[in-house]
């Protein structure tokens, strides 16, 4: 007799929409935080989803695991990753309810669980926020993902594949227009003008030269910094550490982060063009040297004018 194979609770990817940094959530904790703040969000859903739709862990263990994973090169200390999962609260990217009491999951988080596990009889009875006889509606808000009923209704009462199709269909569509979506971004990047300072970063798939839309974005965030040194200490570093290399299509948000970290960190400060006071300078420059032939021969009439000859 075969017994049943037990039930995943723990997905192997989740739904994200390709709007998600304009999101009104991710800008305020980008404006917060930066992409270190994102990042660590980021980290956490993956965590979640990892598991199911919930994360039973005390908030310490939990930013103890996200250094771990990000590295300590980027966040030293565990108070740092603590405020952020604090504001996502505060926010409404976490249930700050639940998340006194240990247990990281939301709204949002749910409705994309339901979204993607459509099929799977996963119980729910444990922390579920989600009523779901009530319509959901569309938005691009990453706390209010469109869940449809059919879909749900397909996870509780187990329908059939055959009676629910379009759900079915949904989740290969929706990867299929996911890679085309990405293979189109990697072929704009390609044809995208290189930046004057003609830096490359090495990614194990090649290399990403630095556009100069993306080097105007840095220097505009980061006015008060020479963000070409930064990238060229990347470059280096990713050249000389190959198992640091990632993707083309993941180095920007990494060197937006190296970038974010050295500006923290004070490095590479532009410095203040400070006015001179050495006398040298002003005996060997003059108002006269720009003047020319004529105006010269007008001044010079005009003292010997002034001043005869005895």
């Amino acid at each position: 007799m075969k017994m049943a194979r037990p039930i995943k609770a723990g997905l192997d990817y989740f739904l994200s929409d390709v709007d998600f940094w304009d999101e009104g959530k991710i800008m305020d904790l980008t404006n917060e935080y930066g992409p270190i703040g994102v990042c660590v969000y980021d980290v956490i859903l993956r965590q979640v989803y990892r598991n199911g739709y919930y994360l039973e862990i005390s908030p310490d263990t939990l930013a103890a695991r996200v250094i771990r994973i990000i590295g300590n090169r980027w966040i030293e200390n565990k108070s740092r990753v603590l405020e952020v999962i604090d504001y996502c609260a505060e926010i409404g990217l976490f249930d700050k309810a639940l998340l006194s009491q240990s247990i990281i999951t939301s709204v949002g988080i749910q409705q994309r669980y339901a979204q993607v596990s459509a099929r799977n009889k996963v119980d729910k009875s444990k922390y579920w926020l989600l009523e779901e006889s009530a319509p959901s509606t569309a938005s691009t808000d990453p706390e209010t993902v469109t869940v449809t009923e059919t879909e749900v209704s397909a996870t509780e009462t187990g329908i059939s594949a055959t009676e629910t199709p379009v759900s079915v269909g949904h989740i290969p569509q929706r990867r299929e227009e996911k890679k085309r979506e990405e293979k189109k971004r990697e072929e704009e990047s390609v044809c995208e003008r290189p930046a004057a300072c003609g830096i490359a970063l090495p990614c194990r798939d090649g290399q990403y030269v630095v556009t100069q839309d993306f080097y105007d974005r840095l220097t505009h965030t980061y006015p008060d910094m020479e963000v070409e040194k930064s990238l060229e200490k990347l470059s280096k570093y990713l050249a000389l550490h190959p198992s640091k290399q990632g993707a083309v299509s993941s180095v920007v948000s990494y060197a937006e982060l190296w970038v974010s970290e050295d500006n923290l960190s004070g490095k590479y400060r532009r410095q203040p063009t400070k006015a001179s006071y050495d006398l040298f300078d002003y005996e060997s420059t003059s108002v006269l040297d720009e003047l020319d032939e004529a105006e010269m021969a007008a001044i010079m009439q005009e003292v010997g004018a002034s001043f005869p000859s005895g």
